[in-house]
């Protein structure tokens, strides 16, 4: 546990530094996709119970995107945190970048896990001084797309965080599109959402 923390601290203070430790580890494959699916189920664990806490929380929302269902929620969750590591790997190597679709779930997987400590964290601030917990949510986003773009930069071997961000922005807008194709062919309804999404 006090590893977890160290390590923690050193990727809010120096992500690149800490993506190169987890780079260098090279992680079983076994390893990685049992951190990813560990990763979606304390997700979906977290925003359950939050969604009880904090139900109409919309700082929590845009973090969440996951389905009522759970089963559902959990095969989403995992569907895209895959896709999202392909297309940072397609798209990094499109740029003239070297990594790996591997390597780059496994810096996905640190990250999601991340997320949550921090939101943790927000959350109880939040419950303190609402005001306050918008100010901390907002901070975490930030860091969280700085600790991302570090981990980016390093699996492809970039030497500026602005190719980075092509990269991660990118990324972003076929995630966008593949969320909504998703939406069209499992049906709105079974996601949790209005119809007339």
């Amino acid at each position: 546990m006090r590893f977890l923390w160290s390590f923690m601290i050193l990727t809010l203070r120096q992500p690149g530094v800490a993506a190169r430790s987890i780079l260098l580890r090279q992680w079983p494959n076994e390893a990685i996709w049992t951190g990813l699916f560990l990763a979606v189920i304390l997700n979906a664990l977290f925003f359950g119970v939050l969604g009880l806490i904090l139900p109409d929380s919309s700082e929590l929302a845009m973090f969440d995107m996951s389905p009522d269902s759970p089963g559902l929620s959990l095969m989403v969750s995992a569907l895209r945190s895959v896709l999202f590591a392909t297309m940072l790997t397609l798209g990094g190597r499109w740029l003239g970048g070297t990594g790996h679709f591997m390597p780059i779930l496994s810096l996905l997987v640190w990250d999601q896990l991340l997320q949550l400590a921090l939101m943790s964290v927000a959350v109880v601030v939040m419950l303190i001084s609402p005001q306050l917990g918008n100010m901390v949510f907002l901070v975490i986003g930030l860091v969280l797309l700085f600790v991302l773009l570090n981990f980016v930069n390093e699996a492809h071997g970039f030497a500026s965080l602005w190719r980075s961000f092509a990269v991660v922005l990118m990324a972003s807008i076929v995630m966008f599109f593949a969320m909504i194709f998703i939406v069209g062919l499992l049906g709105p309804a079974n996601l949790g959402l209005p119809e007339n999404v």
